[in-house]
């Protein structure tokens, strides 16, 4: 039997899509958990791995990692106390000013990032590709920027 849900006739178009944005968000998250948890991260651990790669073969700070965040709730230095106990970070006080923290990704980190892009590139990617034109997804990206950079 399939269950129909009415729509509230009450809802705009704009709070349909903000509704359709949160759901679309949970499932990507969802999609992605289900990858990263074959080798033992979640999501906002991929994300500060993903950025401190992308900073290599410079250190970033704990506060440069918790500005370039998405999950700007999270408590970055448990994050981070956890990727250094895996080993796919590493934490090193800077030389130049011995207040500041250096977090840097291991060569181990390097490794299972380098495992773990191709498995999310082929889950999303091509996903996405087969259902999305590149049209849309420009489009799309303008219009969620657009709603992030507003007031």
């Amino acid at each position: 039997m399939s269950l129909k849900i009415k729509r509230d006739p009450t809802i705009t178009p704009q709070q349909r899509m903000v509704i359709d944005i949160i759901h679309t968000a949970n499932w990507v998250d969802d999609k992605m958990s289900k990858v990263l948890k074959d080798y033992g991260i979640t999501h906002a651990q991929f994300n500060i791995l993903k950025n401190v790669q992308a900073a290599y073969p410079e250190p970033l700070s704990v506060k440069e990692i918790r500005d370039t965040i998405m999950f700007t709730n999270s408590d970055v230095t448990r994050l981070i106390d956890r990727l250094v106990n895996k080993e796919l970070l590493c934490r090193n006080t800077c030389e130049i000013n011995r207040r500041k923290v250096d977090i840097n990704i291991t060569e181990k980190g390097t490794r299972m990032l380098n495992r773990l892009n191709p498995e999310l590139k082929e889950e999303f990617d091509h996903f996405f590709e087969m259902i999305i034109s590149r049209e849309e997804a420009l489009r799309t990206s303008e219009i969620l920027r657009l709603i992030r950079n507003s007031p």
